[in-house]
């Protein structure tokens, strides 16, 4: 099953659901099933697992006598020949436990309800599997099944022992379990006070209690289903003997091994959270092999970084010392006052480091070509450790395999690149970017894939289940109906033939005494249900019915509330409410605030006017019935509580609650409904399960590394204080928790591994990052793939409009209406219309006209009037091919293919110059083209015809077009220096223009207009050369448009067929995309107003912008304060405001923005939790609960992107016939790729090779071919692998003679290796594609022995040959246990490329242009915060640098903080426009659609590889069938119409596989080759 076949089945699965819970068996139906006939029907159809047993009671309670015919059973099963019972076992498969009867399932519908008296009672077995075995049942509340073992527990206690059975009443009761519950949370409370030893032994001694009772109850270890035999009793034993060891012994840090399993307790005494924590275990079990790829690539990307960036990082830029670089000089240093230098102690001082402002390492360098250069007065040398405490280095493999997790997790990795491009250099850097960014993303794309899948296939694992359950049911009801219609048969016949005895008047006066009997019965029933009149009078008056005058308003105000004009008004009051609390800003006037005041008094008023309207039309019984209702409740009386407690402080927090009002519009907003529809389905058990593992994670990470931020805080923090991201505290700790899902972990692992042990950093912030992000990425694929349906939604509110909508349809009739009634001809009008189309229809209906009939009965001057005949004298057609005959006896399928064909060759022809209108407006246009002028006309049109159809003019034009985007690489910064390149540009520039000119007059000619501008490619094109037009003409009058040529690029759209495809599925996609772009737009809304309510002007600050340190609140309290030191000419002290804050709205999404879209987000909550008052000076961590806000903004977030993927896959879905079937983003030639590449993967090894008939090459053959000379070299590869992972940065000389020794000798043996292979295989040797693998290695790696000094100095470095060696692993994964899963991967990968490289061109055609235009615009901006001399705007490579860094989202707020600069502030001046240096606006619009983009196109990629990953675990079905192309008619026709060139040309075209790119708009080809028409000619 495909994605897309998942994806169609989920509206299913909601209604299946619902259904099956609902199954069940009338008591009749039951007692049916006891008759022997009806038990033969059923076993006949193979239903005998779900009957019950014979008998009157199914339910038995389990005695002695029980236990004594099981035993006389086994009896029986013993004595049985072996030789029957093996006969058996050979003809049928043997037994298996009933599925429907397993332990911890609920009983059965088919049972029936058992007596309340049997619960938590021992009951003999149901299931015929165990009824043989020392078994019995018993059922708890909910008819949830358990089983126990028959035998005695622990030897003692038999099943009918008391204090056995109270045991089990006792451990199945669900007041029991509910202690139990209640036991744990009360643990988790005290948990965060350790040093409480009672409660902790209180503890133990319940959980020991606890399993004593289970071991009472089930017995310990003998047995199928004891205590120890069920796994989740193991976590008992662990919390009890942890218990009773820290009685005696001190664990220290081992302490949490006590945590843990007290934690994961909720689990066990939680039956949901139970199976959910089963299902995600066996998930991860899919995850295995993805596991494995993604250690082996990492494996292997960190021995790469190891070889190529080892030790690179500690070069640094030295201060400049008198003779620095001779070491040997002496002289007097006044410093230490000595007159010996000390070369290693000097650059092994900090202090003698270059460090840019505000950086705590020091400035990187390099000596290689593109590395980063030292500015003056400092020197580039290899002194120090490496940045960022020494943990960001590639000097050991350790550090290497940590940066490549960084960098494949995308935390801070935008860091890692930097100091990685000063450090080594642009050349190395790319080459490593090209291969580390796509294998992380492969790897990630794989994970997810593998997620989704493991999802998918519990999800159809438990939709097959239901569905069985469903067909049984229904078998079984069918039988048990037929058995009771045959029952009702016999009993009418009964009666038919007592009929006499019924009418006799005895019987008679029976039959009225019983009517009367039933009506005195009927009163008695009634008369019981007015007897408690109380109630009743309490029932009346909840639904407003307790007098005539109350029913009477009732029914007045329904009809009044009911009305859709009624919630069309509420409708307009909601959303005029949000936009008066959305116009709060900072600083407001009294008077507006005023306003804003006296309209939140009448919108409050309007809304408990429309509350209580409500509450007096529905009653209180049915106001509360609906949940809306509720909602707006709680909000009016919050509302209310705040009006009246306005002066009390911290009430006017309850404002907050008017921000919900907002969604109240999902009553009548169908994809706001949906959203909070996902939101609702997340409050689940795998939600719960996230937060238990946060909680154990928070109190983990509390009791290993409390005592060491303490201790070790210096190390970290200047002033030794506690920084923001630390472990000291509950609080802090649950922040840095939230943080680390959030994908942000490497700098908090950075701190913690400096104050504490390196070794507990690393587990625990690695089982954080991946335990919590598989949890989170778990629920997000739940919710994903819930049975809330988009189109389902939007297909029932499309088909029911709401209130709203038939308020507003009403008035736009009544408008409508009243304008034709003020005009006069409205009944004339639609008299008129009506009558035309009844005309039209009885014409049509009687005199149906064909071509054929128009061509022959027709004259000239008839057909010079039809549009028909107009076409043929514009078009240059031939005289031969405008006659035509047709047989009388045309089929009509045969005349659907003729006009298909005909329409083929319209395309092949030249069109009409202009549309219908021109010609009926200018009669002059039409010319005969069958002579004089116009035949020549005709035929150079023709000829405009084939030459911009022929493929070497599209081959030129696409040359020209890939020339021009090349000429744009040169117009950066320097340019201006350059007169000779700008006037070579300027001529190539007019050059281009021409070009392009000359081609758009070609196709006009050729295709006329009408065709031409048909076309969004062509329009594209003559767009795009409009404006180069236009910036020729304003370079003629002195003003410069650079940023115009940058649109050059959108040319190359339409000459690649593949990113037509992604941009047809990008064009498909924007209209839904819309809707939850205003969703997403009216959830953040809220957040903005609740920002701007609680931070608006509590941002500012007061800063000394010398030393660049904020004031403290103690020197500082305020704005006064702070003008007053201004006024006291200290001017270096500034009151200044962030850029990102909550004055405004419009500033609020602005930071919401940057919040969800890069790290800015943590300098916006700093300011947030350090707020105090209004225009008061911050005060560090003064407001903590302010982190709460952006908790609830992420969450959202994820919600709404939840949202946002749900409405992407859904319209794949609904448009996929379009997006290329199954394989989307695809071309019909890709796709016929991928067919070979599934092929290719799944075709049968190749035939083995025959065995030498030498008998010594014979023996070698034999060597070369067993298994074990195979697991040999795997093993002397990881040995290899092994010796390289030790390496390391300046190690000892002996050390690196060791390695150079086991170099070789791993050389010697991959040579004798392949010596060995050869003679003995031959020439069959390099029939291998392996095999010639493993040869080129071998050359390679020689080659570096021999040639390292050449290499290195003129090529690449030698060390990486080494690395090389790695890739003679490949080969032997096929060894590995999971290789056949991990081919599957591969192959699902393999068949992604397609869409993978449309996709990523179109991604670096947009970072192409979107690099080009910040290259003319941003390259003046101030070097700050990411902005440097390496990572700028002023060069075409810097450029692209730069958008690479921004398309992670991670540092694209830094840039907003030089362009919300002043043009002053800019810098140099430069003949470039410097308007966008100064304008946020045009910044914000650059990098929010560049950031857009780029999203959506990531989405596509993964999305791509998701479902080939899907495709690739199915076998090839139907669609793929149908997705191979059809053979066109087109040549068999140009066969037939003697156009034998015409047809070789299109069948080379079909066999090549290419397609034709200038034909403009695809037809369809007729449905059978043998419907063409051999004697007409196509017109």
């Amino acid at each position: 099953m495909s994605l897309f076949d998942f994806w169609r089945s989920i509206r299913e699965r909601g209604p299946l659901l619902r259904r099956t819970n609902q199954l069940r068996l009338t008591p009749a139906q039951i007692r049916l099933l006891g008759n022997s006939e009806v038990r033969a029907v059923l076993q006949n159809d193979s239903m005998v697992s779900l009957l019950p047993p014979v008998g009157t009671e199914i339910f038995r309670c389990f005695t002695p006598a029980s236990l004594e015919e099981i035993q006389r059973r086994q009896e029986a099963e013993g004595e049985e020949p072996k030789r029957r019972r093996n006969e058996q076992a050979a003809e049928k498969d043997p037994p298996k436990p009933d599925t429907h009867l397993e332990a911890g399932k609920p009983l059965p519908f088919i049972y029936g309800d058992p007596p309340p008296e049997l619960l938590t009672t021992p009951l003999e077995e149901l299931d015929p599997f165990y009824q043989s075995q020392k078994t019995f049942i018993v059922l708890s509340k909910g008819h949830i099944l358990s089983r126990f073992n028959a035998e005695s527990s622990c030897f003692l206690l038999s099943p009918s022992n008391p204090l056995r059975t109270v045991s089990m009443k006792i451990v199945r009761n669900t007041f029991f379990s509910l202690f139990m519950m209640l036991t744990v949370l009360a643990n988790y409370f005290l948990m965060k006070f350790p040093e409480s030893r009672a409660a902790e032994r209180v503890f133990t001694a319940i959980y020991t209690s606890e399993a004593v009772l289970k071991v009472v109850s089930r017995g310990f270890c003998v047995g199928r289903f004891t205590f120890i035999r069920d796994p989740w009793n193991w976590l008992d034993l662990l919390i009890i003997s942890t218990g009773f060891l820290t009685e005696f012994v001190d664990l220290g840090k081992f302490s949490v091994l006590v945590t843990i399993p007290r934690v994961m307790k909720i689990f066990t005494v939680t039956p949901g959270l139970k199976k959910t924590v089963e299902a995600l275990l066996q998930s991860v079990r899919r995850l295995a092999d993805v596991i494995i790829l993604m250690v082996f690539c990492l494996s292997i990307l960190a021995l790469i970084g190891l070889q190529l960036f080892m030790g690179v990082m500690k070069h640094k830029c030295v201060i400049r010392h008198f003779d620095l670089l001779n070491s040997t000089t002496d002289y007097y240093d006044n410093r230490t006052g000595s007159i010996h230098f000390n070369y290693h102690q000097y650059i092994s001082n900090p202090v003698n480091y270059y460090h840019l402002p505000h950086h705590h390492d020091a400035l990187l360098c390099g000596n290689s070509s593109g590395a980063g250069v030292c500015p003056d007065g400092t020197v580039c040398l290899k002194a120090g450790q490496n940045p960022n405490y020494g943990y960001t280095s590639f000097d050991s493999y350790g550090s290497s395999l940590l940066s490549l997790f960084r960098l494949m997790t995308r935390d801070f990795w935008d860091n890692l690149v930097m100091l990685t491009f000063r450090a080594a250099g642009v050349l190395y850097v790319s080459v490593s970017v090209l291969v580390f960014f796509p294998t992380c993303f492969f790897l990630l794309s794989l994970l997810l894939a593998m997620v989704a899948v493991a999802m998918v296939e519990q999800e159809k694992a438990s939709t097959s289940e239901d569905k069985r359950r469903e067909e049984e049911f229904s078998r079984i009801v069918k039988v048990l109906m037929s058995r009771e219609e045959q029952e009702e048969e016999e009993e009418a016949s009964s009666t038919a033939a007592l009929s006499q005895e019924h009418n006799s008047p005895q019987k008679k006066k029976k039959s009225a005494a019983a009517d009367r009997g039933l009506e005195h019965a009927a009163v008695d029933e009634d008369e019981e249900d007015h007897r408690p009149a109380r109630c009743a009078f309490i029932r009346l008056f909840l639904k407003g019915d307790c007098c005539g005058c109350s029913r009477w308003l009732k029914l007045r105000l329904s009809a009044f509330v009911m009305n859709p004009f009624f919630d069309l008004v509420i409708v307009i009051c909601i959303v005029l409410n949000t936009v008066f609390m959305s116009m709060e800003y900072y600083p407001m006037t009294s008077s507006f605030e005023e306003l804003l005041s006296i309209a939140n008094l009448v919108f409050v008023g309007i809304f408990t006017a429309e509350m209580f309207l409500k509450l007096a039309a529905l009653g209180l019984y049915g106001y509360f019935q609906v949940s809306w209702h509720i909602l707006d409740f709680v909000i009016v009386i919050s509302s209310l509580v705040e009006l009246g407690m306005a002066a009390v402080e911290g009430l006017s927090l309850l404002r907050i609650f008017q921000l919900l009002r907002v969604l109240r519009l999902a009553r009548w907003w169908p994809e706001l409904h949906l959203l909070m529809k996902i939101t609702w389905a997340a409050l689940q058990s795998l939600t719960l399960v996230l937060l238990v593992m946060v909680f154990m994670f928070n109190v983990v990470g509390m009791q290993l590394f409390q005592n060491d931020y303490r201790d070790g805080v210096c190390r970290i923090s200047a002033d030794c204080m506690l920084p923001r991201w630390h472990m000291h505290d509950s609080v802090h700790t649950f922040f840095l928790i939230f943080r680390v899902l959030l994908g942000e972990w490497i700098e908090t692992l950075w701190d913690c591994m400096e104050v504490s042990d390196r070794t507990s950093c690393v587990i625990f912030f690695l089982m954080v990052l991946v335990i919590g992000n598989l949890l989170v990425l778990s629920l997000f694929m739940t919710l994903l793939l819930s049975s809330v349906s988009y189109d389902k939604l939007t297909a029932v509110e499309g088909k029911v409009p709401n209130n709203p909508q038939i308020a507003i349809n009403q008035t736009g009739t009544c408008i409508r209406e009243h304008v034709l009634s003020l005009v006069g001809n409205r009944n004339h009008v639609d008299h008129q219309v009506d009558t035309k189309r009844d005309d039209k229809k009885e014409y049509l209906a009687l005199n149906p006209v064909t071509s054929d009939q128009l061509s022959l009965n027709g004259n000239h001057d008839d057909l010079s009037r039809d549009p028909l005949y107009r076409f043929s004298c514009r078009a240059p057609v031939a005289e031969a091919e405008s006659e035509f005959k047709v047989p009388e006896d045309k089929e009509e399928k045969r005349l659907q293919c003729d006009i298909r064909a005909d329409e083929n060759h319209k395309e092949n022809t030249p069109g009409d110059c202009c549309c219908d209108g021109c010609y009926r407006c200018c009669p002059f246009l039409c010319v005969d083209t069958s002579q004089g002028r116009g035949r020549v006309w005709s035929n150079f049109r023709r000829t405009c015809f084939l030459i911009v159809q022929h493929k070497y003019f599209e081959a030129f034009i696409v040359f020209i077009i890939l020339l021009s985007c090349a000429a744009l690489v040169f117009e950066d910064d320097h340019l201006q220096h350059r007169p000779v390149l700008q006037a070579v540009l300027d001529r190539v520039d007019l050059m281009f223009t021409v070009i392009f000119l000359v081609e758009m007059l070609l196709k006009w000619i050729a295709f006329g207009f009408k065709k031409y501008f048909s076309s969004f490619w062509f329009w594209l094109d003559f767009l795009v050369l409009d404006v180069s037009l236009v910036s020729l003409i304003f370079g003629l009058f002195g003003f410069s448009c650079p940023s115009l040529r940058a649109l050059r690029t959108l040319r190359t759209l339409s000459r690649f067929q593949g990113t037509r495809v992604v941009l047809r599925g990008l064009s498909l996609c924007l209209g839904p995309m819309f809707s939850v772009l205003l969703v997403v737009m009216a959830v953040w809304l809220i957040f903005s107003i609740l920002g701007v309510q609680m931070f608006a002007g509590k941002f500012l600050y007061c800063l000394n912008e010398t030393s660049e340190e904020t004031f403290m609140s103690t020197d500082v309290a305020n704005k006064t304060e702070c003008f007053w030191l201004m006024e006291a000419n200290y001017t270096e002290v500034q009151w200044k405001n962030p850029k990102f804050t909550f004055d405004n709205v419009a500033m609020g999404y602005l930071s919401l923005i940057v919040m969800t879209t890069s790290t800015g987000w943590l300098s916006i909550m700093y300011a947030a939790m350090d707020v105090t008052q209004v225009e008061s000076q911050p005060q560090y961590e003064y407001n903590l609960s302010m982190f709460l806000f952006f908790i609830c903004f992420m969450i959202s977030y994820f919600f709404t992107f939840n949202f946002f993927i749900r409405v992407f896959i859904d319209t794949l879905h609904q448009h996929r016939h379009k997006f290329g079937g199954k394989h989307v983003f695809t071309t019909k030639q890709q796709q016929n790729f991928i067919r070979a590449v599934r092929r290719w993967f799944s075709k049968e090894p190749q035939e083995p090779v025959p065995r030498p008939q030498n008998p010594c090459r014979a023996r070698l053959f034999d060597l070369v071919t067993a298994l074990l000379f195979k697991v040999v070299v795997v093993m002397v590869i990881s040995l290899n692998m092994v010796v390289l992972m030790v390496e390391t940065d300046e190690q000892s000389a002996e050390k690196e003679a060791v390695l150079n020794w086991f170099s070789f000798i791993f050389i010697i043996v991959y040579l004798a290796e392949f010596l060995l292979k050869v003679v003995a295989l031959g020439r069959h040797y390099f029939s291998s594609r392996l095999n010639i693998l493993d040869f080129v290695v071998l050359i390679v790696i020689i080659i570096g022995l021999f040639l390292t000094d050449l290499i290195e100095k003129y090529f690449i470095s030698p060390a990486f040959f080494s690395v090389l060696r790695l890739a003679r692993i490949l080969p032997f994964l096929r060894l590995i246990r999971h290789a056949r899963g991990i081919k599957v991967l591969l192959m699902g990968f393999a068949m992604s490329l397609p869409a993978l490289f449309n996709i990523g061109l179109l991604l670096l055609l947009v970072m192409f242009t979107f690099s080009a235009v910040g290259m003319f615009h941003l390259a003046y901006l101030p070097r700050q915060m990411m902005i440097d001399d390496m990572f700028n705007f002023q060069t075409f490579g810097s450029s692209v640098i730069s958008m690479l860094m921004v398309s992670t989202c991670l540092e694209w707020h830094s840039l907003l903080y030089g362009l919300t600069n002043t043009p002053a502030d800019c810098g140099l001046q430069t003949t470039f426009s410097t308007e966008s240096c100064g304008s946020p606006a045009a910044a914000l619009v650059f990098f929010t659609s560049y950031i857009f983009l780029v999203f959506l196109l990531q989405i596509h990629l993964f999305t791509a590889v998701i479902l080939e990953t899907f495709n690739a675990m199915n076998p090839e079905d139907a669609e793929d069938a149908e997705d191979v192309p059809q053979v066109s008619c087109e040549p068999i026709s140009n066969i037939l119409h003697g156009k034998q060139e015409e047809a070789s040309a299109v069948i080379q075209n079909d066999a090549e596989g290419t397609p034709d790119p200038s034909k403009i708009s695809g037809s369809s080809p007729p449905t059978s080759c043998l419907d063409e028409n051999p004697t007409e000619s196509m017109g």
